[in-house]
């Protein structure tokens, strides 16, 4: 029972306490956390991992030994895109956890948030503290790990869907003050404009609801793929201050069996970014074609716009956008419908020779 009439004295509350750390209960007590748990050594190899951190590994199918670092155990897909592994790639440098562990191996406590891209356009977001410490004259880093994914899912669809009603929620308040005095013909195509704006992102938010939630379901049919580019060509075109972009869609008469409204999602936010990027004076091509040899279907988009390096090492996050923070599932939302559930791939560069090329790149799904 609690004695709240007495205390311990100092010596014996510093005996109770060296007692306890150096006690293999206090391991088991950290086996017990419901949070991730990983200690590191100066190489940032993991030499300890706790039970939550296990757990998450293996339901990615991920690596949970000891002796590798820690986007090569939950499977980052840039962890191997440089000789030396996690921790060395051009993708680090914007790694929250990456840079964490870099301020605690100079010595210092540190904190930050960490998205870790996955196969199949998923994406897992970490809140992560880390600290050094020494032991038996060897350097390590502790590193505390929250999984923060849905809360990060929610805030994201929240603030955009939000902030996007709040916006046609003030164009019909200016819309309504200046009627009177404004043309027919304008009003109406204003009215036009902003009812497929909302219909539009009342989808959106439906959609990436039910793809997060992983309760999106495939529909399968045959789409013709000139068709479908026209007509998500006219539906952007329709807002009226995209009508005079220039857009050249070279016509491939290409057939495919894959989700069409999934399809045209991801064609609407892939060309919406292209137009939203460029002005009337800078030309949009949008070509498709058929691979023989991996029998991928590949539908492009360029751009003549370049993406400036830090922003392309962060393109296909969550809630990562060049508007703000919280301002964008665009890029985001094209991974994952493409390579989730088109069972596809996404592909870009932004260079000099080929400008910015979007490459949309699925297979047949009858197949």
């Amino acid at each position: 029972m609690f004695d709240f009439k007495s205390r311990d004295s100092e010596d014996n509350i510093r005996r109770q306490s060296d007692s306890i750390v150096h006690s293999p209960r206090f391991i088991s007590l950290l086996e017990d956390i419901p949070n991730m748990i990983i200690i590191m050594n100066q190489h940032r190899q993991i030499v300890y991992m706790n039970r939550k951190f296990t757990e998450t590994v293996g339901k990615r199918g991920g690596n949970g030994k000891t002796g590798i670092r820690p986007g090569e155990c939950l499977l980052c897909i840039h962890a191997m895109d440089a000789e030396f592994g996690c921790g060395s790639t051009d993708f680090c440098r914007v790694c929250g956890f990456a840079n964490a562990i870099e301020k605690s191996s100079r010595g210092a406590k540190a904190s930050g948030e960490c998205n870790i891209t996955l196969d199949h356009g998923e994406t897992l977001t970490f809140r992560v503290h880390t600290r050094p410490f020494e032991h038996l004259g060897n350097r390590f880093i502790f590193a505390y790990m929250q999984d923060i994914s849905d809360f990060k899912t929610r805030q994201m669809l929240e603030n955009i869907f939000l902030h996007d009603i709040n916006n046609s929620i003030t164009a019909l308040n200016g819309l309504n003050e200046l009627i009177e005095e404004m043309p027919l013909s304008e009003t109406k195509s204003i009215i036009n404009d902003l009812s497929l704006r909302l219909t539009d992102e009342i989808y959106s938010y439906r959609l990436i609801c039910e793809a997060e939630n992983q309760s999106l379901s495939v529909i399968v049919s045959e789409v013709n793929v000139d068709r479908l580019i026209d007509n998500v060509i006219k539906t952007l075109t329709n807002n009226r201050f995209m009508r005079d972009r220039k857009i050249q869609h070279n016509k491939s008469g290409v057939i495919i069996n894959t989700d069409e409204t999934l399809l045209r999602r991801v064609l609407i936010n892939t060309i919406k970014n292209a137009l939203e990027v460029s002005n009337d004076d800078q030309e949009i091509e949008i070509f498709s074609e058929k691979y023989k040899k991996d029998s991928l279907y590949s539908i492009n988009v360029r751009s003549q716009p370049l993406i400036p390096r830090n922003v392309q090492l962060q393109l296909f996050q969550r809630a990562y956008s060049t508007k703000g923070p919280g301002r964008g599932w665009g890029t985001y939302s094209i991974r994952l419908l493409t390579e989730k559930y088109l069972g596809g791939k996404v592909d870009f560069v932004s260079n000099k020779e080929q400008r910015t090329l979007f490459s949309i790149n699925i297979p047949d799904l009858q197949n």
